[in-house]
């Protein structure tokens, strides 16, 4: 195949990354060392690919969706005993040994955002799949914005919170559409995670009631809490949270703190047990 005759698929959501500076920062924010296997999901011509190789790394293994891509990246890496390469799609394949990547990076696809962000960060009230020490995201800006709200903001969600207390979050940039082949309609921002070790997050039951609480409020986010909780605890059991959490139910869920998540979940159980 002539790669030089290859486009960026619409299907597959492709928009290469071409932006040399850019491609450095992501490789420099990976603080790669020697013990790191890398899953890199995504891997296109392999621009990144070879910069991460170039490092002291254990080994990168890269997941491709798009056939056409595949026998020029095993042709153009055929010589780095420490790449790995598998074609298929990263939300259904089965990846073998999956718990020695150490960490995963990846030009996320906008239209499977959350599912990845579900695969490798994880959910509220579940082990975690991978054990992972850095993610790096290169991402829709606007979603960014959304992780990275705190209180009080618009942007802040459901989302964040859940994000944040899965693991710890650095924005490192925004990027023009100009630095992707062919251009993007949107901004796009390079994040970092951290992934929270077990014994650094709350107990799973604490974490379930609190997805259940971000659920039932953020349904219905223009809403008080008080009107929206009223659908799951008595008034009698509303105002005793209200008193005992220290929390105005008179707030929209957007206002609310993590801490002040914990609090309200931790009330919550007691009153259900």
């Amino acid at each position: 195949m002539n790669l030089k005759r290859s486009i960026p698929k619409k299907r597959f959501g492709q928009h290469w990354l071409i932006n040399d500076e850019i491609l450095e920062k992501i490789k420099k924010n990976a603080d790669l060392n020697e013990k790191d296997f890398i899953l890199e999901i995504g891997p296109g011509k392999g621009a990144l690919t070879s910069r991460l190789l170039d490092s002291n790394i254990k080994g990168l293994h890269a997941v491709e969706l798009d056939m056409d891509l595949i026998k020029f990246l095993e042709n153009k890496f055929s010589k780095k005993e420490n790449f790995s390469l598998e074609q298929g799609d990263i939300l259904s394949i089965n990846l073998k040994n999956s718990r020695q990547f150490t960490k995963v990076i990846a030009n996320i696809p906008y239209n499977i955002t959350g599912p990845i962000l579900d695969l490798f960060i994880g959910r509220l009230g579940k082990l975690p799949k991978y054990n992972l020490k850095k993610i790096i995201f290169l991402m829709q800006k606007d979603v960014v914005d959304r992780i990275i709200a705190k209180e009080g903001n618009s942007n802040n969600g459901a989302l964040s919170t859940r994000i944040k207390l899965l693991s710890g979050v650095k924005k490192i940039c925004d990027i023009h559409p100009s630095s992707f082949n062919p251009p993007p309609r949107v901004y796009s921002s390079l994040i970092s995670f951290t992934p929270l070790s077990l014994s650094s997050r709350l107990d799973l039951e604490t974490e379930k009631t609190i997805e259940n609480l971000l659920k039932i409020t953020f349904n219905a986010r223009r809403k008080k809490l008080r009107n929206t909780l009223c659908s799951v605890f008595s008034k009698e059991n509303i105002s005793n949270l209200e008193k005992q959490s220290e929390i105005n139910f008179n707030l929209r869920p957007q206002d609310i703190s993590i801490e002040k998540w914990i609090k309200l979940a931790k009330l919550c159980n007691t009153i259900r047990s």
